[in-house]
């Protein structure tokens, strides 16, 4: 079986970390797929991760990880172990429990995660949290105090989140009685805003990919 998407990219990245003897747990994952997805924006490359980045508390973030860190250790590709940190403070660390399974991910975007891994994989997970903050979407959100929205990795203002309005809209549109003037008229606007939400995903992806 050949892993895709943001799967392909973390075990891409814990293959690397293995090779060059480098330690992850589930915050320098992030950080180091972000600094990546960031490195291939930069040089005009779509972000290889295919996640969809946030500033949380710990700097940017996607709950998308701890879904697919469940599914490969339920397939028996990774393994976590809780453990705790130099200072005291439990952290769970990722690897690869076994041979590194076969992956279809972007050439160019293997080479980034390679180097990043190469030359930041043996920073703490603090130092690459700070070092997050100082990249360009991060600023932005930080000057705007805008916690929770969608990062661009292109340096522009973060990116607005359309979904919790289209969800009020489609509550709404359920909701209403039906129009004896014009028939269908609910069920048109429901479908009009799904129209909406699928145009909303391609331009943020044309966003991202610089068009």
């Amino acid at each position: 079986m050949t892993m895709r998407g943001t799967s392909a990219a973390v075990v891409q990245l814990l293959s690397v970390a293995r090779a060059s003897g480098v330690t992850v747990n589930r915050t320098k994952l992030a950080k180091l797929l972000f600094l990546a997805d960031f490195e291939a924006v930069d040089r005009g490359c779509a972000p290889g991760s295919g996640v969809e980045w946030r500033w949380r508390h710990y700097g940017p973030y996607s709950d998308s990880l701890r879904d697919i860190e469940a599914d490969l250790e339920r397939a028996g590709v990774v393994k976590k172990v809780e453990t705790t940190n130099y200072y005291g403070t439990k952290e769970v660390r990722l690897a690869l429990a076994g041979e590194t399974p076969q992956v279809e991910i972007d050439a160019k975007f293997a080479e980034i995660v390679e180097r990043i891994v190469s030359e930041k994989g043996n920073l703490s997970a603090t130092q690459l949290k700070d070092l997050t903050y100082q990249t360009p979407p991060m600023v932005i959100a930080q000057k705007q105090g805008r916690r929770e929205v969608r990062l661009d990795l292109a340096g522009g203002a973060p990116i607005p989140d359309l979904e919790p309005g289209l969800q009020r809209l489609r509550s709404i549109a359920s909701a209403l009685p039906p129009l004896e003037d014009e028939a269908g008229a609910v069920e048109d606007l429901a479908a009009e805003i799904g129209e909406l939400s699928e145009l909303r995903r391609e331009t943020t992806a044309r966003m991202l990919d610089g068009d």
